[in-house]
């Protein structure tokens, strides 16, 4: 019977070769390749990033999204980079296609988050449902330490747990 970490294993695996084509792709000579399938640099680069971010989605599942999307675009930029280095043409506005297919992924991703907001909670603000999420720590109060007295002002010699219970008193 399947089960979701199935799903999870064929993603990796499936992330993993699709990293390895699109760096084979981006960095080897194969410059135009994408004109076999009638797309053009931009849209290459647009559908390979989104779909290597999509894919890591499902690869990923306890990682944030944001943390993903962030990874996905310094991937994006890095391979620009090696590019050049590799003396292909790499540029910004092949940057910002894969930014554009990275953000395309990301926020088709977040139109599940916001339908359960609207289903679970939909009178209240943004900001209320942020603080009725219990994943999110609670600050505790910040509050103003008393200067101690020194040993020199007051003439009595303290051990260093009593100095310390002065200075973080119990709660």
């Amino acid at each position: 019977m399947f089960k979701p970490a199935h799903f999870v294993t064929a993603a990796r695996a499936t992330l993993a070769a699709g990293s390895l084509a699109v760096a084979v792709l981006t960095l080897g000579p194969f410059q135009g390749a994408e004109a076999i399938f009638g797309l053009n640099d931009k849209a290459a680069h647009a559908i390979a990033f989104g779909g290597l971010l999509a894919i890591s989605f499902l690869a990923f599942p306890r990682m944030r999204r944001n943390d993903l999307t962030i990874a996905a675009l310094v991937l994006g930029a890095g391979v620009e980079v090696a590019q050049i280095i590799a003396h292909r043409d790499g540029n910004i506005s092949d940057w910002l296609a894969d930014a554009a297919g990275i953000l395309t992924i990301y926020g088709a991703s977040m139109i599940e988050t916001v339908r359960k907001m609207a289903r679970e909670h939909g009178d209240l603000t943004f900001d209320q449902i942020a603080a009725l999420d219990r994943r999110q720590p609670r600050r505790r109060p910040v509050v103003a330490f008393e200067p101690v007295e020194t040993e020199v002002q007051t003439g009595v010699v303290l051990s260093f747990a009593e100095r310390a219970a002065r200075r973080f008193p119990a709660r």
